[in-house]
Formats: structure tokens, C-alpha cells, sequence
């Protein structure tokens, strides 16, 4: 595979550690369990007597504790991440688990005491100005006090799951990143690693399309005893938990964690299914586009005739950095001091972790970003996606450690909004009718992906942990309860081939994080309407969006989007969202008639 200019480019650690071998891991780890013991003997039975400025102290020490221990974490963590077979790596990895596991024993009864303040106590303490930075923490640890079990339980889920779903988390990860997909391609016989192959959707040849997805896909059904008996474990050690904390239904750990409404998310889930129809629409048409005479999903992200445009890694580089300082200064210069600062792995390598992501662990250190640069249109938005979240990062450093992280069902916003910058600065560039019609169908096939595909994940979800909740469930009845949501989503638009059945054994949120996949239909949807705003307001809507990323978790979601005149338990917010997407769709089909 071409390497698009971005062989060269690899990220420098070094403001974390300087190898696995710096012994300033092993300080780390030896400072931070004897300050999490100290803590732990200083502070424990004691919180509901403190002063209001004890309190407050004892929050920025448990901050100041974590601090180096969650950038350990995350050193190791992007070194596993770009060579998931180094046994050195995955023994430190193993070993900061324990450390953060023994950590976490220490820290246990910390929330616990917090949570059973009792309600006059802690409106008195929320009127105290000198705890407001932890105010939002205090009310958190309240609401969810009823989910808590006992310090002595807690600290048995803490031990077990470093062995348990944890340990089946990190199997799943090594066992698929190990797979490697032997086909011919260009007149030779190549070995590809699970990214490349999945690239191979965007050939221009659909038999080799679909021919790399079936064996992709057969890789996983080779496996489906392994992965099979670790996704029915997890998700019956999650809901195991689950029913014992007393949450009602298993998306129900996600919607509190994320401190929204059971009602929010039911109104994203319905409207969200409810428009299946623009995507069945949309792969109608393009099926008409591309003269296929059958459509499978295999094809569905299949290029358009006469247009097989790629983008080195430093034009990619350009259009990202262009869209970001078109926007706001301070966008451009966080984004360029990505690039500039080492701060990005791009390459696609063999045992490397498949997909991107960005990773920030603390808010005095800038955060780091991982890609699997392709050259392709859409490596160009995971390029501007993943660099809004590291400007999510940056603006949210402001807060101290407990806030800093954006609440999740916000941490999208940055990077779906800087995914639209990018998309209009290409749109500005072109001049003939087939660029806009490749243009079009490219955004509504991202939206798609982001919101009507991740939606259809989150339904499978709920259907899944409910039956195994009761049962252990086959292969074959995942295959079945996952066909049934593909056929919900895509209609009779495309030909559901049978290998696409086993799409969910490819899913490492479901098994990592279960019921996340809201989060980016959420985002996606949000943003549509907070880049309207943007159209009509200008740049007197830039600080509004800045003050949205830099708030991190400092409030509720509810909190930070009602600050800028946005009202999610709104169905009719959801509903302006859809109302753009078909928009862009009728646009697609005038420009077709132009």
C-alpha cells in the first residue's frame, strides 16, 4: 500500500516517558500507590467533618496523585496502540493495570463518603465559593449515590476485573489485531492488516469490494468461538453488575453516567430510526449513479465513476489546517501545533491498532492523535475529526483534572464541527457538477455513518444485553438480532449479504464500551444544529462554541448546551437536524437535475 507522505510520520512521546524502560515508570508507580495509601489513611471516615478548604484541598490531592499515574497510563497505552504484539509493552501495560487497580481500592471510599452527604449538608456546601470547581462532582456523587455499592464490594469488582473483563477486552484486541487478510490485488498476491482490507471498500472495482469484506468479515466467523464466548461474557459480567448496582435496563448505566434523560435518548433513538427512509433514499439513488445492478453494503461507500482522488499527507495536512484558521485562530494554531510538536502517528503498520483516535490524559499535556493515513477524502475528515478532539483537549485545560475530560455526550461536538469546517472549505474548491454530486454524496454517506449507522448499533445493543441478561446467546442468534437492525436501517436500498451478518463481531465499542455508540449520533446530530447557528450568526457564534468545548465536565450537558440556547429534551431540536440532512439530500438530487 502507498504510504501517502506520512511514512515519517510518528509521534514523540517523550513529554510522557522516554521508553519502557525510563525508570521513571517505576517511580510513578511506587509514588503513586504511596501517596494513594497516605490518601487514603489521611482522609477516609473523616470527609463529612473537613472544612469547606480541607475538602477542597483534598480534591486537588487526589488530582495531583492521578496526574502522573493517568499520563503513565496513557504512554503505555499509545505504545500498545501502534504494536499490539510487543510483549515488553503488554507486560507494562498489564502491570500499570494492577497499579491502577490497587489505586483505585485506595480511592474507593472517596466518592462513597461524597455520595452519602446528606442533602442540607451539601447545599450548604455548595454555597461555598471556594469548592465551586468540584460543585458539579458534589451533585453527581449525590444522584448517583443509589447505584453505589459498599467499599468492600466495590473494591472486589476493582481486583476482579483486571482478570476478568478487562483482561477479556485486552484478548479481543490482540486476537484481531493479529488478523491478516491474503488476497490478490493489482495482479499480485498481498497480505493486507485489517485496515488496508476495509479501505478496500472505496475500490473502484466492486468485485474486489466485495470480495475483501467477505474475507474480512470470514476471519471473524473463523474465530467465532473465541469472540463469540468474550462478547457474551462481557456483556453478562456488565449487566451481572448492572442489575446488582440496581439500574433498571442496561442502557440506563450509560444515560446516568452521561447524565442524561432516559427520555433525551429515547427522543434521539426514535427520531434517528424514525428517518431511516433518507438513507434508503439516498443508497436507491446511488445505485442508479453508479449502474450497479445489485447494491450490497459492501458497496455502499463505493467511489464514483471517473473519481479516484487522494490527498498526500502534507495536502490533507493544508486543507485541514486552512478550514481550522478560516474558522477561529486559535482552532489553527492548537491544530498546527499538533502537527508541529510530533504529536500524530499516521502510518498504517503492521500490528498497529486499526482506526483513530486521540488520546489526552491530563490537562497540563497536550494530547496525542493516532490515524491510519489512507490518503483517501474520508482519511482527510479522520484527520480533521480527531484533530477536533485535540482541540476539545486544549480549550478544556482550563479545568482542573476531575473536569477536564468532556462529559461524553458532548466529546463529539469539537469533532464533528471540525469535520464540517474541512467540508466546506472542499466545497468552495470545486467547479463541475460531478465534484459537487461526489461531494454531497460523500457528506451524506459520513452522516449516515456517524448518526443512522451508530444508531442502528445502539439498537442492536439494547437488544443484545437484554437477551443475554437472560441467556447466553450463538453466534447464530447474533447474526440474526444484527440482521434484523441492518434490514431496519437499510430497507431494501442495498443487498444485505450474508458475511455482513457477523459485522457486529467487528465492533470493539460493544465490547470496550457498551452503549457509547449514542454518543456520536448525539454529537453528530448536535453539531448539524450548532453549525447552523454558526451560518447565521457568524463569527459572534465562534465564542459560544468555545465556551461549550471549554467548560470539559465542569456542569451537566444539560447545563452547557442550555448556556448557548440549545434545548436537547427538545424533539424538535432533533428534529431541525434531520430537517439538514434531507435538505443536503434534495440538494444532491437538484444538482443531479441541473
Amino acid at each position: 500500500m502507498a504510504s501517502f507522505g506520512c511514512e515519517d510520520i510518528i509521534w514523540d512521546l517523550t513529554d510522557l516517558f522516554e521508553s519502557e524502560q525510563d525508570p521513571r515508570i517505576q517511580a510513578v508507580m511506587d509514588t503513586v500507590l504511596n501517596e494513594a495509601a497516605n490518601f487514603e489513611k489521611t482522609y477516609k471516615s473523616r470527609l463529612r467533618s473537613l472544612s469547606v478548604e480541607d475538602l477542597n484541598q483534598a480534591f486537588k490531592q487526589s488530582e495531583a496523585l492521578l496526574t502522573p499515574l493517568y499520563k503513565l497510563s496513557q504512554y503505555a497505552g499509545l505504545r500498545n496502540a501502534i504494536d499490539t504484539h510487543d510483549e515488553a509493552i503488554k507486560t507494562l501495560v498489564a502491570h500499570i493495570d494492577d497499579v491502577e487497580s490497587t489505586v483505585a481500592n485506595h480511592l474507593v471510599f472517596f466518592d462513597l463518603e461524597l455520595s452519602s452527604f446528606d442533602k442540607g449538608y451539601l447545599d450548604s456546601l455548595l454555597q461555598e465559593s471556594v469548592i465551586k470547581n468540584y460543585a458539579y462532582t458534589l451533585l453527581r456523587s449525590h444522584k448517583t449515590a443509589q447505584y453505589n455499592l459498599n467499599e468492600s464490594e466495590e473494591k472486589i469488582i476493582n481486583l476482579k476485573d483486571v482478570t476478568g473483563s478487562q483482561g477479556y477486552k485486552k484478548l479481543y484486541s490482540e486476537l484481531t489485531a493479529s488478523f491478516s487478510f491474503r488476497m490478490e490485488l493489482d495482479g499480485k498476491d498481498q497480505v493486507l492488516t485489517g485496515p488496508e482490507i476495509r479501505n478496500l471498500r472505496l475500490h473502484k472495482d466492486q468485485s474486489v469490494r466485495q470480495k475483501a469484506m467477505a474475507l474480512f468479515f470470514d476471519e471473524y466467523k473463523k474465530n467465532e468461538i473465541t469472540i463469540t464466548h468474550i462478547f457474551n461474557y462481557i456483556l453478562k459480567d456488565f449487566n451481572t453488575e448492572r442489575r446488582l448496582r440496581g439500574y433498571q435496563l442496561p442502557i440506563h448505566v450509560r444515560n446516568i453516567s452521561n447524565d442524561l434523560s432516559d427520555h433525551t435518548i429515547d427522543i434521539l433513538h426514535d427520531v434517528t430510526t424514525q428517518s431511516n427512509k433518507l438513507v434508503q433514499r439516498y443508497y436507491r439513488l446511488k445505485k442508479e449513479l453508479l449502474h450497479l445492478n445489485t447494491m450490497t453494503l459492501a458497496d455502499i461507500y463505493a467511489p464514483f465513476p471517473n473519481v479516484d482522488e487522494h490527498f498526500s499527507y502534507s495536502e490533507a495536512q493544508n486543507l485541514v489546517l486552512d478550514g481550522f484558521y478560516e474558522f477561529d485562530s486559535e482552532f489553527g494554531d492548537i491544530a498546527k501545533a499538533m502537527f508541529d510538536q510530533n504529536r500524530i502517528h499516521a502510518p498504517v503498520i503492521k500490528h498497529k491498532r486499526g482506526g483513530a483516535f486521540c488520546s489526552g490524559s491530563t490537562p497540563d499535556c497536550y494530547p496525542y492523535v493516532m490515524l491510519n493515513y489512507l490518503g483517501k477524502p474520508r482519511d482527510v475528515s479522520t484527520m480533521a475529526h480527531e484533530l477536533g478532539h485535540a482541540i476539545h483537549d486544549v480549550l478544556a485545560s482550563k479545568q482542573t483534572l476531575t473536569n477536564y475530560h468532556p462529559i461524553l455526550p458532548l466529546a463529539e461536538t469539537a469533532s464533528v464541527f471540525s469535520e464540517m469546517l474541512v467540508t466546506d472549505v472542499l466545497k468552495k474548491r470545486l467547479t463541475d457538477k460531478q465534484s459537487k454530486i461526489v461531494m454531497l454524496s460523500e457528506k451524506l454517506e459520513d452522516i449516515f455513518a456517524t448518526s443512522h449507522r451508530q444508531n442502528m448499533f445502539s439498537e442492536f445493543e439494547k437488544t443484545s444485553h437484554l437477551t443475554v441478561s437472560d441467556k447466553l446467546l450463538s453466534s447464530q442468534q447474533l447474526c440474526s438480532i444484527y440482521k434484523d437492525h441492518l434490514e431496519l436501517m437499510f430497507g431494501d436500498s442495498v443487498n444485505i449479504t450474508s458475511e455482513y451478518h457477523w459485522e457486529w463481531a467487528t465492533i470493539p465499542h460493544f465490547l470496550d464500551y457498551p452503549f457509547y455508540v449514542y454518543a456520536y449520533n448525539f454529537g453528530n446530530l448536535l453539531v448539524f444544529a450548532l453549525y447552523q447557528l454558526y451560518l447565521e450568526q457568524g463569527d459572534a457564534f465562534v465564542p459560544d462554541l468555545k465556551k461549550l468545548l471549554a467548560a470539559g465536565s465542569f456542569a451537566s450537558p444539560l447545563d452547557i448546551t442550555q448556556s448557548i440556547g440549545i434545548d436537547i429534551e427538545s424533539e424538535a431540536f432533533w428534529q431541525k437536524s434531520i430537517v439538514y440532512i434531507e435538505d443536503m439530500l434534495n440538494e444532491l438530487e437538484t444538482v443531479l437535475r441541473s
